[in-house]
């Protein structure tokens, strides 16, 4: 075996290997991405040169960033089919550290200034489980749908597809954390549309929304309905409730046309700058041209995942890039949002570009999913 693999023939077969992964590999999603990974890790390496992260956040977030594009890379291999019908693998180590964080162990862990315990200290690191969650969530809510396709519109699919979704929902909003129970229902929503759901069924999902909105916002904590309240004159709001927001809104116009300059010594911080208001970080460092790469290079990566929803071979592929394009898209759009203050402060994360681990490595695997839809789409059909 070995001296074959020498052989001319050999070397022949692995370039011919080479040849067929970057023909089948979707380029411009793959260098979209990591332009978006780099340019997000030169952001925060200049939050490290003016001390707003520690040297060891900064190298947690190479490594997250690093190893995200490799797994990136490799799921491109691996097909999506295998991965969806793999749920009772992932979906139970996914599922049961979120359940861990609702219990008292010592590895259960809320950062400092955090409303919610929505993290577990292992080890030297710290896991957020719901970001886990959501790679687990898109594959087994596309290979329900993918199961249900003929019937869809049967009134017992849909209970069952709205219970499914629910779970998750529900779950990371008991757990606190509502911008990714947020982010949770709106892939729900986008993998449910793209389906072939029946109009009067979306009617009366919005007419059931509208009727239990009261009821959730009297669940919603005090704390969390104020930084709502606030949002209808943000600037003659009490200072205590509107600060995180003005501050970020001052320091994001404070970079002007061109920025301060990546490693300027005249930045401004407010908490959470580094992970929930990095785009005012980028403002402030890049001005105005830079926040506008960031939006095109978003923008771009979303708009490539549509393109391959409507070229994906098959209907669970097509599901899985709803999925994915949902979360990045609603992501990105919350949090900005956040920063403009035409949105409350509710805890996400610009996807790529805010500090943690768990959220960079879990965008780069859900872009491999769509690689993974791509590349299938690309292989010659088997008769």
């Amino acid at each position: 075996m070995s001296r074959f693999g020498k052989s001319p023939a050999g070397k022949e077969l692995r370039v011919r290997s080479v040849r067929g992964y970057f023909k089948r590999l979707d380029k411009p999603l793959f260098l979209l991405t990591a332009a978006a990974v780099i340019y997000g890790l030169i952001v925060l390496y200049s939050e490290l040169s003016i001390q707003f992260i520690t040297r060891r956040a900064f190298y947690v977030q190479l490594g997250a960033g690093v190893g995200g594009l490799f797994c990136m890379a490799l799921m491109e291999q691996i097909d999506y089919h295998r991965l969806a019908a793999g749920w009772k693998i992932h979906l139970p180590v996914t599922l049961g550290l979120t359940l861990l964080t609702f219990t008292s162990l010592p590895v259960v862990y809320r950062p400092e200034g955090s409303d919610d315990s929505a993290w577990l200290r292992l080890g030297a690191f710290s896991v957020q489980p719901g970001e886990l969650l959501k790679f687990s969530f898109i594959l087994t809510f596309a290979w329900h749908l993918s199961k249900v396709q003929e019937d869809i519109n049967r009134p017992r699919e849909v209970l069952l597809l709205c219970l499914h979704g629910a779970v998750p929902c529900v779950l990371i909003f008991l757990q606190g954390d509502m911008g990714s129970a947020l982010i949770f229902f709106f892939i729900f929503l986008t993998m449910m549309f793209v389906s072939g759901l029946s109009h009067r069924y979306i009617l009366l999902g919005i007419g059931v929304c509208t009727a239990v909105a009261p009821g959730v916002w009297m669940l919603l904590p005090d704390y969390i309905q104020n930084r709502f309240l606030v949002l209808r004159d943000l600037d003659s709001a009490p200072l205590k409730e509107a600060y995180q927001q003005l501050m970020a809104r001052r320091i994001l116009g404070s970079g002007q046309t061109f920025g301060k300059g990546v490693f300027s010594d005249h930045f401004t911080y407010v908490y959470a700058i580094e992970n929930d208001l990095v785009f005012a970080h980028i403002g402030q460092a890049l001005g105005f041209a830079g926040c506008t790469a960031a939006l095109l290079l978003l923008t771009a990566i979303c708009g490539k995942i549509l393109l391959n929803i409507r070229s994906s071979r098959d209907y669970l592929g097509s599901s899985i890039a709803a999925g994915v394009f949902a979360m990045i898209f609603f992501q990105s759009a919350l949090n900005i949002g956040m920063v403009l203050g035409v949105l409350p402060v509710i805890g996400v994360t610009l996807p790529f570009f805010s500090q943690g681990g768990s959220s960079l490595a879990v965008s780069c695997l859900a872009v491999g999913l769509v690689l993974s839809v791509y590349a299938q789409s690309r292989r010659p059909q088997k008769r």
